[in-house]
């Protein structure tokens, strides 16, 4: 009963910071709003003490040897700035014009995007917690793709209920990752569509999975995403939302990752992830400073457990 009833307060909670930031987002300028974010960012910085030692010794694993002490700590900072930014962007979102919003986040390649649905197997538009990820639906659906986003939040309780409600007013349909049974048959309905499903590729935690290099080092990354694809023969396109040098918004559409399919066996699952984990790595390597860096677990440890009992076995 008081896990429940402490629950609920949450979603209070967060239904009113949600509804004032839409309040601030009408009467206070924008530029005031980033300034304010920025504030609030640069103290989160230094409060919130797990986020910023984790996210310094995940940057200093990958890119350590193209970047001093000095420019990691930086793009940790800016990382952080960005989230945050990410939240006003989207009180902005829930108050604009759908042309508004076309307007400020141009799209490009969206003939690529085009040329995936022409082949009539629906499309898995492949993103990541990559510069401002919850616009990207958004920004899909107002040019006209029935968009629907694959989430990894329980789909019961007022919570859950509030951020579906929230997804809708910027013209995004969710589909819960659980129970898998119905996300799954949620997702093989959106492809036989024809229809665009968002998948979330960055969750690199412990559990199940692949294990594959990610910048020299050994993560655990989901197969979902390569399994999804062999099974509907869905198209796999990479879309991602980042900032420009001014701080606008672009959505990106790449061209369709070519995926091996001949077979669709456990070999290609994890061949297939592989190169979507690549796509990754060259992505984050080019915006590092737009990427959230907590989100890596090191499975070398793991690993070399499991090659060891294979071994024995």
């Amino acid at each position: 009963m008081m896990h429940q009833l402490l629950a609920r307060l949450a979603c209070i909670g967060i239904w009113l910071t949600m509804e004032l930031g839409r309040l601030a987002v009408r009467i206070v300028p924008r530029r005031f709003l980033h300034s304010f974010s920025e504030g609030v960012a640069g103290l989160g910085f230094y409060l919130f003490r797990r986020f910023r030692r984790r996210s310094i010794h995940n940057l200093n694993l990958a890119l350590g040897e193209r970047l001093d002490a000095r420019e990691i700590t930086r793009v940790v900072q800016i990382s952080l700035r960005n989230f945050f930014r990410d939240f006003i962007e989207l009180g902005c979102a829930l108050e604009a014009s759908p042309g508004k919003i076309r307007e400020e986040i141009p799209l490009r390649g969206r003939e690529h995007l085009e040329a995936a649905l022409a082949k009539g197997k629906g499309v898995i538009a492949l993103s990541a917690h990559l510069g401002n990820f919850f616009l990207v639906g958004t920004r899909l659906a107002l040019e006209g793709f029935p968009t629907h986003v694959l989430v990894n939040q329980p789909q019961n309780g007022p919570f859950a209920q509030l951020m579906d409600r929230y997804r809708l007013k910027v013209w995004q349909k969710t589909i819960h990752a659980r129970p898998r049974r119905e996300a799954s048959r949620q997702l093989l309905q959106v492809l036989r569509n024809n229809e665009v499903a968002i998948v979330i590729a960055d969750e690199y935690r412990s559990g199940s999975g692949v294990y594959v290099p990610f910048f020299g080092r050994t993560v655990l990354a989901r197969r979902g995403p390569a399994t999804l694809a062999l099974r509907t023969g869905a198209a796999v396109v990479p879309t991602y939302m980042i900032r420009d040098s001014a701080g606008r918004l672009n959505l990106v559409v790449e061209p369709e990752m070519e995926l091996s399919r001949s077979r669709g066996t456990r070999t290609e699952v994890k061949e297939n992830t592989l190169r979507i984990t690549q796509w990754l790595e060259r992505v984050v390597q080019s915006y590092p400073d737009q990427w959230n860096w907590m989100n890596i677990h090191w499975q070398e440890g793991a690993l070399r457990e499991l090659v060891q009992k294979k071994q024995e076995a």
